[in-house]
């Protein structure tokens, strides 16, 4: 039991980090969902340093050294707590609003007390400092505490807790929940979509699959089956067409991986097994299509494929996207380094817009439809850096491991997740700012430092015996 418990307890705990805001975001606010965060990382964070996975003939106690010695050696630790200090002080530093002088007559942006320092709206702050704690501890659970059969156990418990959240959402919506119902209506004034984080999760599942049949997981496929239609049930219903398109597309791309690595890897008849659990878990999204979507919802993803045909972006986009990117270009010209605060774009908007664009502006709240524009204007250079630099490091590892990885045992479809993964969220956040969701930066930090971890350890490090 004490063997089973530290092979999967981490990469249990991790998943449900993971994972936490999509069960949470038809019923609860930012500030609930940050709450949840930061009281849950503290908790995973000791699972980690508690029960991490062993070695061959390792006692406990020398993983614990072993993780714990890692971590504190690993520079990515190091810089993504000084990220965190940063989210920190902009969480405490808002105050941006809109406000009325009355000796002028004249409505303006207060800023905070604190200029010098990165801000936010009230209470826009608390989710970033709480999703930039979670990541720390994700990230470096990932890097660190995992074996390989703990890896799979990651994607397959976080595959199957998002298509668990996926169908609750799902039905909710079709129960009249508003915040469901709100979550599919993927309008052209929307600034990002928790579709994306299913979809993502998608593609683990599809990994995770791959990765039951080398552990010879064969009584949970009827879980896979459930995760693979339960993520891709809340990729269709709460993500526009260009987005389920573009995970569709990686979705082929990994399962083409994955089945070329069962048959060369393991033999047999597994890809075909492997498609054939694909194909039944297809019937889950179209049973929950056909059945849960009354007319509150508006689920027009595939019309593009529709007799009278169509395009995967609705009319108007591109001309309000480069009219909403062009303001956000002046917001950060007055603010470069450290943006205008998170969350006040709407703000600026209000005072950077012409007659001429309010008559072409959708009312309700407003992004640039360019996920980088948004960074730039509201975070500035330094929040750039901060949201980039981390995924730097990864890159860094993923790339050094692959260099003394030729001609050793690795599980390429768990490399190639998350290279998939951070290449789709990358193109995304030219159309949108689902990448810098709470949801999706977990996903795809876990997904990237996971598949970092997958490649052997250079020669010149000691050389790891069999993970657990």
């Amino acid at each position: 039991m004490q063997r089973f418990v530290s092979k999967y307890g981490a990469a249990a705990h991790l998943a449900l980090l993971a994972v936490a805001p999509l069960f949470l975001f038809p019923y609860c606010g930012q500030g609930d969902i940050a709450t949840v965060l930061t009281w849950l990382s503290p908790l995973v964070a000791i699972w980690i340093l508690l029960e991490p996975s062993r070695r061959a003939d390792e006692m406990l106690h020398d993983a614990r050294m072993r993780v714990a010695w890692s971590i504190f050696t690993d520079p990515l630790f190091w810089v993504m707590l000084v990220v965190v200090v940063l989210a920190g002080l902009r969480c405490a530093n808002d105050g941006v609003s809109l406000a009325y002088d009355a000796e002028i007559a004249k409505w303006f942006v207060r800023e905070t007390s604190m200029k010098f320092l990165p801000g936010a709206t009230t209470g826009s702050g608390k989710l970033p400092f709480a999703c930039s704690l979670a990541l720390l501890v994700l990230v470096q659970g990932c890097r660190h505490a995992l074996g390989r059969s703990a890896r799979a156990s990651f994607l397959f418990t976080a595959s199957t807790l998002a298509g668990v959240a996926a169908i609750l959402a799902v039905s909710a919506g079709a129960l009249g929940h508003q915040g469901a119902l709100k979550a599919t209506a993927c309008t052209l004034a929307d600034t990002s979509f928790v579709g994306s984080a299913f979809g993502i999760y998608f593609l683990a599942g599809l990994v995770a699959l791959v990765g039951a049949f080398e552990q010879k997981w064969h009584r949970q496929f009827a879980l896979f089956a459930f995760a693979l239609g339960g993520t891709a049930t809340g990729l269709y219903f709460f993500a526009p067409s260009p987005v389920v398109a573009l995970f569709l597309a990686c979705a082929v791309l990994v399962l083409l991986v994955g089945v070329a690595y069962a048959g060369f890897a393991l033999g047999g008849g597994t890809p075909y097994k492997c498609v054939a659990v694909v194909i039944i878990a297809a019937t889950i999204p179209c049973l929950c299509a056909m059945g849960l979507s009354p007319d509150g919802m508006n689920l027009d993803r595939l019309a593009v494929f529709g007799e009278e045909g169509g395009t995967l972006f609705k009319p108007g986009f591109f001309e309000l996207r480069s009219l909403l990117s062009g303001i956000a270009a002046k917001a950060w010209s007055a603010h470069p380094w450290i943006g205008t605060g998170i969350g006040s774009f709407t703000l600026d908007v209000r005072f950077a817009a012409t007659p001429e664009d309010w008559a072409v502006l959708p009312v309700g709240a407003y992004s640039p439809l360019n996920g980088w524009w948004e960074v730039l204007a509201e975070r500035g250079i330094i929040g750039l850096v901060s949201l980039t630099l981390p995924l730097a490091f990864i890159a860094f590892t993923f790339l050094r491991r692959i260099a003394g990885s030729f001609n050793r045992q690795t599980f390429l479809p768990g490399c190639v997740l998350g290279v998939v993964v951070l290449a789709a969220s990358v193109a995304e956040m030219f159309f949108n700012a689902s990448a810098i969701r709470a949801d999706v930066m977990m996903a795809v930090g876990a997904l990237f430092a996971l598949s970092a971890s997958s490649l052997p350890a250079p020669a010149r490090e000691p050389e790891a015996a069999k993970q657990a």
